[in-house]
């Protein structure tokens, strides 16, 4: 039995007509009577008997329409996915994200754009480091990553997103909280409670490569990967933690605050990363978005580099 034969079947069923089964279907008479006999013969019952000048169902012919009506809406559909599928309308796009990052990031705005131009695409989110992130990608199981490291892999492409300064979050009764100026000097003293340095290694390192730098010591009480309770032991006044700039929205509702350090000299970044050479239709909208939102990290960079020397040439005052 094929597609062709049941389409026939329902047009001659329609117009209880063989003639004018045939005139709509722009076929000649002859061969539409041979394909329901080949139709009969299969199905082994006869699917019309004579009515006049034309044709009506038989009782077996009535069971065979309801089913067939249904077998070729499931076909139609199926195509019409199959097709949408390869043109990038529907579909799922895995995203891997730096815990804590992507809610105060723009990662919100780039997906918010994107459901716009793909209101048919699924996104799923997964937690990873930027490092689990490029492992992902090169292996296919993600499709974008959100991250906060420059991949060190020339086979994937990124763009900087956002510059964040990191500062640190303390208890809105802490002293520091209303200082005018914090220093690295000015937490020697403090217990540090710090995210563990599996989830976010880069990070971990630099915070005490930079602070070492000014030749203080962290006193790291502990080492918390829940971020949600690593926050509430702040405002509870059990330390201090670092955080990126734009926790202090986020913060603003509850009892702890972020506060600039003067001279830690590190940002946190948000970066988007994919495999150029695996596109997708499902993919390319996306990847249009973090291009017109962000610039490459190369760019970015000597763009920040050329602001510093124009800074630096301009006379002082006073």
């Amino acid at each position: 039995m094929e597609l062709r034969h049941l389409r026939y079947f329902i047009a001659i069923a329609e117009e209880e007509s063989f003639r004018r089964a045939a005139e709509k279907l722009r076929v000649s008479q002859s061969p539409l009577s041979r394909q329901m006999q080949q139709l009969e013969e299969e199905i082994g019952a006869e699917l019309f008997e004579p009515s006049g000048r034309g044709v009506k169902l038989t009782t077996a012919g009535r069971l065979l329409l309801d089913r067939a009506k249904t077998i070729l809406s499931d076909v139609d559909a199926a195509a019409k996915e199959v097709r949408e599928t390869a043109e990038g309308q529907i579909g799922t796009v895995t995203i891997g994200f730096e815990s804590g990052s992507a809610y105060i990031g723009p990662l919100s705005t780039i997906l918010s754009r994107f459901r716009e131009l793909a209101p048919r695409v699924n996104v799923e989110l997964v937690p990873m480091s930027s490092a689990q992130q490029w492992d992902a990608l090169r292996a296919g199981q993600i499709s974008l990553g959100y991250g906060n490291y420059v991949p060190d892999d020339s086979s994937l492409e990124s763009v900087v997103l956002a510059r964040h300064r990191l500062g640190i979050v303390v208890p809105k009764q802490h002293p520091l909280a209303t200082a005018s100026t914090i220093n690295v000097k000015d937490l020697a003293t403090e217990p540090v409670l710090m995210d563990p340095r599996k989830s976010n290694p880069r990070l971990y390192d630099d915070i005490i490569a930079a602070v070492r730098a000014r030749g203080v010591t962290l006193n790291v009480a502990s080492e918390i990967l829940d971020g949600e309770a690593l926050l509430t032991l702040v405002a509870s006044g059990f330390g201090l933690t670092f955080g990126a700039e734009p926790a202090a929205r986020f913060l603003a509702v509850g009892t702890a605050v972020w506060r600039p350090v003067s001279d830690l000299g590190l940002e946190m970044l948000n970066i988007a990363m994919w495999r150029p050479d695996a596109p997708s239709l499902l993919l390319k909208p996306l990847i249009g978005l973090v291009r017109e939102l962000g610039v490459a990290p190369r760019d970015r960079e000597t763009e920040l580099r050329r602001r510093e020397r124009e800074r630096q040439r301009r006379p002082r005052r006073g």
